[in-house]
């Protein structure tokens, strides 16, 4: 038995043995080193022999055992003879620790990947096709020497978010590439390319001021990926670092650091310690987020964690000379005659202004230089500027930079609202446009208006204020009033002329469908006619700016008030005599079981809705009732003002509801002609109808449903035109049929 046992131990073993070896070679096969696999990226590049520069870069830097062992890396190598240029150009003839350093760091992106997978942003998602320009290099800048916001020296590290630090992020450059199925994707040439490196030639195989070598791409490396280039490439600036750096910007420099914080972090400065052996308070520089975005913030948005790839900022930098021609036209314009006369006093009594022209120059998405005119800024205008208008252009490492030598015109200085928004003697004004949202159109540059200017001292006057200290509510006074009002002095054109407001008379719609009269250099609304305590029966036009790119703004020294009246009671004022021209109407209309004669309201009307009154003549009623329409003699034509029959009363009323159309105004301006619903409906609840067939700015016909005609009188002796509540009353020559 004790013979037996060894050898079947010698079997057992030679068993296991055997089946070890078989897994091995399984395991080997499985996870092992494929045979077709090229050596890591350093000795490949290395046994090319034309890349001994480089190598001696990568170790200096200290990557030579990165580049040798495992990892998944993509490395851009510049040639010998690229160094040999570089050194030329750059009067060195050594390449420094540092310098070492810079360059290998921004030669590696994260990732293994070939050219063709270069176009395509990896998102969370997954890859997205020919939507990705950059990619995030191993490069950062660290700590570095910097002024905080009183001038003191004091140790520094940029922002990697917008408006924060985040002590986990380095803030890794980007770099920047011109690939054909990303540039010919998005509607790209040569010519977006040449604009930043007019001195290398375009073949969609760009890297930056350098190009990958034809044959010469997508060596596959145990450790990534290899493409070989024709120029030595250095991290380039951030906009912040640029910007801070050319004396041409210091102006718009100096409006930047307005928004800067500078915050201790304990941990940057321990580890600034650490790794220098100095001790020192770090603060990291953070923009506030009132602005588009951080110029020295190497992420893009962060939405995506590798949004980066496939966005960046750009920035629209005014020269000094520009900053000061723009302050002293636009920007301090009104301010001067308060004392204000540089922008940093600006800043200091109208933030939001200076924040506002920061912002018209700043983009946070990429503008190629042939899309200036279609690639939105952080206001949501579209630049100004054209390419002549650039005198410095930068591919930077967060985004393009193009310094102009003219300031971005921006919509909310340039626009009707700009007058509002850049004169302190309306800053009530101002302030009540933004509280009831009606800034958006105002500062549209396509969308036409006038602006009828309010003086802060006539809203106070009118009992209207702004109080920031109420934070909630800080428009003080009868904010429904207050909204009615403003939106009077808001007057859409269209495709109209500015009216000639010194020496024509017309009338115009205001936002709200209420209108206003314009006359011999005077404004007339229904509350001014009505001579109320703060207002005149017309308001005199001062003065009138053209200056606006979608309009006017009209100056006067007090408000277009509205009436209280009701509509009946603007009837009677014309309708109590025989002699009156709405004599009749208002007989048949004060007597009939539609009105309330206390109040002058007119049964079916509603406050708030807007209304159009047409009063026939004297003489058309008595034709009317000649016609049988209407109650009366027949024979003379003179009408039964107060009815006691039923039919009879219910003519009367169906008489005077027809002539009034239901939740419209329409005036002798040009604007409105169609179908138009009364305030008469059958039994069954249906309106009956006008048709406003002809309307200019002398003429306005009306039809009836069975086709009979009638003119609005616009003689100025005639009583058409008359403003009344949220209402237009006007004179026609002839009566209005219904038929159901």
């Amino acid at each position: 038995m004790s013979k037996i046992l060894p050898k079947l131990l010698i079997v057992f073993l030679t068993v296991i043995f055997f089946l070890s070896s078989c897994r091995k070679k399984e395991f080997d096969d499985f996870y092992g080193r494929p045979e077709n696999l090229g050596d890591p990226i350093y000795q490949q590049l290395q046994a090319k022999g034309n890349f001994v520069r480089f190598l001696d870069c990568i170790d200096k830097a200290g990557y030579k055992e990165t580049l040798s062992t495992a990892g998944s890396w993509t490395v851009f190598a510049p040639t010998d003879e690229a160094f040999t240029a570089y050194l030329k150009d750059n009067n060195l003839t050594e390449v420094s620790a540092d310098l070492a350093s810079k360059i290998v760091r921004y030669a590696m992106i994260y990732d293994g990947e070939k050219v063709e997978r270069l176009s395509d942003f990896f998102s969370v998602k997954g890859f997205i096709k020919n939507s990705a320009f950059r990619r995030r290099s191993v490069y950062y800048d660290f700590v570095y020497d910097g002024k905080d916001n009183n001038g003191n020296a004091i140790k520094v590290i940029a922002a990697n978010r917008n408006g924060s630090y985040l002590a986990t992020d380095f803030n890794n450059k980007n770099i920047t590439y011109f690939l054909s199925p990303y540039m010919t994707f998005n509607g790209l040439s040569a010519a977006d390319y040449n604009f930043f490196y007019p001195n290398t030639a375009y073949n969609g195989n760009n890297i930056g001021a350098a190009r990958l070598i034809d044959g010469q791409q997508n060596i596959v490396a145990e450790n990534g990926v290899i493409h070989i280039i024709d120029r030595v490439l250095t991290p380039p600036q951030s906009i912040d670092q640029y910007i801070n750096e050319k004396p041409d910007y210091s102006i718009f420099k100096g409006l930047l650091d307005k928004f800067v914080t500078y915050s201790l972090n304990t941990d940057i400065s321990h580890r600034y310690e650490v790794l220098s052996g100095k001790a020192a308070n770090v603060y990291a520089k953070t923009y506030s987020t009132l602005l588009a975005f951080s110029p020295n913030n190497e992420n893009y948005l962060k939405v995506d964690a590798n949004d980066a790839q496939q966005g960046s900022y750009s920035i629209f930098a005014p020269t000094n000379a520009a900053v000061n021609a723009y302050a002293q036209n636009v920007l301090l314009k009104y301010w001067k005659k308060k004392g204000v006369n540089n922008l940093n006093d600006l800043y200091v009594v109208a933030p939001d202004v200076i924040k506002d022209f920061v912002n018209s120059h700043l983009f946070t998405t990429t503008v190629w230089p042939s899309k200036f005119a279609t690639t939105p800024n952080a206001l949501n205008d579209f630049t100004t500027r054209v390419a002549a208008d650039v005198v410095d252009k930068q591919a930077l490492s967060n985004g393009f930079l193009y310094g102009i030598n003219k300031a971005q015109n921006a919509n909310v200085f340039a626009t009707v609202y700009g007058n509002v928004n850049l004169d302190p003697d309306y800053s009530v004004m101002k302030q009540a446009l933004i509280y009831f949202g009606l800034i958006p159109a105002l500062k549209t540059p396509t969308l036409r208006y006038v602006v009828v200017m309010i003086p802060d001292v006539t809203l106070r006057r009118m009992g209207f204020n702004y109080d920031p200290f109420y934070a909630s509510a800080p428009i003080r006074g009868d904010l429904v009033a207050l909204k009615r009002i403003l939106q009077t002095h808001i007057i859409a054109l269209g495709d109209r002329d500015i009216p000639n407001f010194s020496t024509g008379s017309g009338i115009l719609e205001a936002s709200n469908g209420e209108y206003v009269k314009y006359a011999a250099g005077k404004l007339i609304s229904a509350g001014t006619q009505d001579s109320v305590a703060v207002a005149k029966q017309s308001i005199p036009v001062d003065s009138i700016s053209t200056t606006p790119v979608n309009g006017a703004a009209v100056y006067g020294k007090e408000a277009l008030t509205y009436t209280v009246l009701n509509i009946g009671k603007h009837i009677e004022k014309y309708g109590t005599l025989t002699t009156d021209p709405y004599y009749y109407f208002f007989q048949l209309l004060n007597n009939n079981i539609i009105y309330t004669k206390a109040t002058g309201v007119i049964q079916g009307t509603v406050e708030g809705v807007n209304y159009t009154v047409f009063i026939p003549t004297n003489a058309a009623i008595m034709q009317a009732v000649k016609d049988g329409i209407l109650p009366g003699n027949v024979t003379t034509g003179i009408p039964t003002t107060a009815p006691t029959d039923g039919s009879d009363v219910t003519k009367v009323s169906k008489f005077l509801l027809y002539h009034i159309i239901n939740k419209n105004t329409i005036a002798s301006d040009g604007q409105k002609i169609g179908q138009f619903e009364t305030l008469m409906k059958n039994d069954g609840g249906d309106a009956a109808k006008i048709t406003v067939a002809i309307n200019t700015t002398t003429s306005l016909m009306l039809r009836d449903v069975i086709g009979r005609t009638a003119n609005v009188l616009l003689n100025p002796t005639d009583r058409s035109n008359v403003l009344s509540n949220r209402t237009v009353i006007h004179q026609i020559n002839n009566y209005l049929k219904y038929q159901f």
